[in-house]
């Protein structure tokens, strides 16, 4: 006489599938829980949207993304750890793409633009720049909304602002609604990378003239936004960030870009004569974007450059 099955035995197939949901169930949960903690995903910055000058971060935000870096913005969707009243005389702005902003790896404190100035106490410097924005998106910022919490206004930008034109929020894996977890953070950069592929880099599909007038526009929107600030009793500088293979490889200087500012006597400073060759292996995270050192060293240098841009103790 066969001996008597239990269900599990009786319904051996129905076991497996539960054993499996169950399974899959706990990694997803899992891993949701490892992509949240660990990198912050499913708690993104939220940017608001703007026709006049494309989008910036909403104020009021304090969240942890990759390994742990806090990123907090103010009342001004600024990443400061202060809220600013309407007092500028002893308020600092940056200005810049994601190279002053920082990105999601590096901590409001250990940004540049916190460094240059944290021993001058009697000021308070805030940060102002956007992932991935041109020349043309802080011109509209600063002299078309006129958003001008500050006397000091030092504006850090790379060679490829010039080239972005107006960059608006959509088609970018930015948010101004949650997710909803991390899951779909995920998903979401993934199909932004996905769908990028069906497009050529705009630079093949146009003329040396009309790449030409996109800086030359640029140029003069930078020129433009310095004489507004400057005729308003504001004080202005504008440093150009370098590229990892201008420090490491040598590579030169954008010809184009640093013809157009000669000739339209706009006065800049390129950090990259301001840095060693030796200097390159700890300053960059990527091409462009800098690590904790890296953000040290151009402390350093803007600290240098920055002599009697403010008043003295």
């Amino acid at each position: 006489m066969n001996p008597k099955k239990n269900w599990f035995e009786s319904h051996f197939k129905t076991t497996i599938i539960i054993f499996v949901i169950i399974i899959s169930l706990v990694t997803v949960g899992a891993v949701e829980l490892a992509l949240s903690k660990l990198f912050g995903l499913g708690n993104p910055v939220l940017y608001d949207n703007s026709p006049i000058y494309g989008f910036r971060p909403m104020p009021n935000q304090k969240l942890q993304r990759f390994l742990g870096a806090e990123l907090v913005f103010n009342n001004l969707g600024l990443r400061s750890t202060e809220d600013w009243d309407k007092e500028k005389k002893n308020k600092i702005l940056f200005l810049g793409d994601s190279v002053t902003y920082g990105g999601s790896y590096i901590s409001n404190g250990e940004l540049f633009s916190h460094l240059v100035f944290q021993d001058r106490k009697d000021y308070v410097s805030g940060n102002a720049a956007v992932n991935t924005w041109g020349v043309e998106n802080i011109h509209a910022l600063i002299v078309e909304e006129e958003f001008l919490p500050a006397n000091y206004y030092i504006t850090a930008l790379i060679e490829d602002d010039f080239y972005r034109g107006l960059v608006r929020l959509q088609g970018l894996p930015y948010y101004n609604t949650e997710p909803g977890s991390a899951w779909a953070e995920l998903f979401h950069y993934f199909a932004y990378t996905q769908n990028n592929k069906r497009y050529l880099p705009w630079q093949s599909l146009v003329t040396e003239e009309h790449i030409t007038n996109i800086i030359l526009k640029s140029v003069l929107k930078l020129k433009s936004m310095d004489v507004f600030l400057k005729a308003k009793g504001y004080k202005h500088k504008i440093f150009i960030l370098p590229t990892r293979n201008q420090v490491v490889k040598k590579s030169s200087k954008d010809p184009k870009i640093q013809n157009l500012i000669s000739e339209n006597k706009l006065e800049v400073v390129y950090l990259l004569d301001e840095l060693q060759e030796s200097e390159g292996g700890n300053l960059f995270h990527d091409e462009v974007h800098v690590t904790k050192e890296g953000h040290k060293i151009y402390a350093q240098i803007l600290s240098r450059k920055l002599t009697g841009f403010l008043p003295d103790k």
